[in-house]
């Protein structure tokens, strides 16, 4: 009796470090999480997305959501690049394409097509754009004034310019670029 009692404290010694060991090896294999690095002041986030072969940003502040892209009603005798309205939750949003307003060569919508629903003050508008890539935060310093070398419609439209990742981003005017004048 004596020798199974011993045994049995032998087997719960086992067993406790057993688990202990498999608490220590669980814990060493779990990653730690660290803190969120502080964010600069002068940091701010963009909605990137693509036209063609090129990389827009937007200010994120500016971006109310993002939607699939649903055929628009058009709107007879206003500017080229107005492909018509949509209603968004019984709205009636101006659709501008994206494309068309920066000069690109037209391409028709595709299941990667998004639109950009923006607030502009008490204003809404939609950018119908070939697909909205991801949202970036970016430092103000790290922006460059457009090239000197733009010119026509692209230069009226551009705010500035940047490098994220090895890929350039072209910061939108977005007063400007919403003007339909």
């Amino acid at each position: 009796m004596v020798s199974s009692k011993k045994n049995a404290k032998a087997v719960a010694v086992k067993q406790t470090d057993f688990l202990e060991k498999l608490f220590r090896d669980a814990a060493e294999e779990t990653p730690v999480e660290s803190l969120p690095e502080p964010v600069p002041e002068d940091a701010f986030e963009i909605l990137v997305f693509h036209l063609s072969a090129e990389r827009y940003g937007i200010p994120i502040e500016h971006v109310k959501e993002i939607i699939r892209f649903s055929e628009p009603t058009e709107v007879p005798h206003t500017v080229n690049f107005l492909d018509g309205i949509i209603s968004l939750r019984g709205e009636m949003i101006p659709l501008i394409n994206g494309r068309k307003r920066l000069g690109h060569d037209p391409k028709e919508p595709d299941k990667r097509s998004r639109i950009v629903v923006l607030q502009e003050g008490p204003h809404h508008y939609g950018i119908l754009v070939d697909a909205a890539a991801q949202v970036i935060t970016l430092l103000r310093g790290k922006i460059e004034p457009p090239p000197a070398v733009l010119i026509g419609i692209d230069a009226e439209f551009i705010q500035g310019v940047c490098e994220y990742k090895g890929q350039l981003i072209i910061l939108l005017n977005l007063r400007r670029f919403l003007e339909f004048v």
